[in-house]
Parts: C-alpha cells; sequence; structure tokens
C-alpha cells in the first residue's frame, strides 16, 4: 500500500485518495482500516452500504 501511495502521488499527483468498499466485503475492509487510511464517512456501492476512507499522501 506504501508503494502504491507514492506511487499515485510521484506519477499522478494525487493529494488525497479516496476509497470505499461495501460491509460485505471484509477483506478490502481490513486493508482500508489500517493506519494509513481514515474513515470519513458512508456511501453506497451497487446499492450496498459502505464506509468510505481517506489517506492523505
Amino acid at each position: 500500500m506504501r508503494e502504491l501511495c507514492g506511487l499515485a502521488a510521484r506519477t499522478y499527483g494525487l493529494t488525497a485518495p479516496r476509497a470505499a468498499a461495501t460491509l460485505d466485503n471484509a477483506a478490502s475492509r481490513a486493508v482500508l482500516t489500517r493506519p494509513w487510511f481514515v474513515r470519513t464517512g458512508e456511501t453506497r456501492l451497487d446499492g450496498r452500504p459502505g464506509p468510505t476512507y481517506l489517506r492523505a499522501l
């Protein structure tokens, strides 16, 4: 994840990638709950609820 975020900043100029995962996607939510992402709210993906996350680069 660290390498991916570095690439996003260097190559694409991103400053704050956002992510979301549905509640039934435990693997994706596990990655997003690690220290590098902060939970910012809720959304719906394909009609299913899920948390949203943000990571400052």
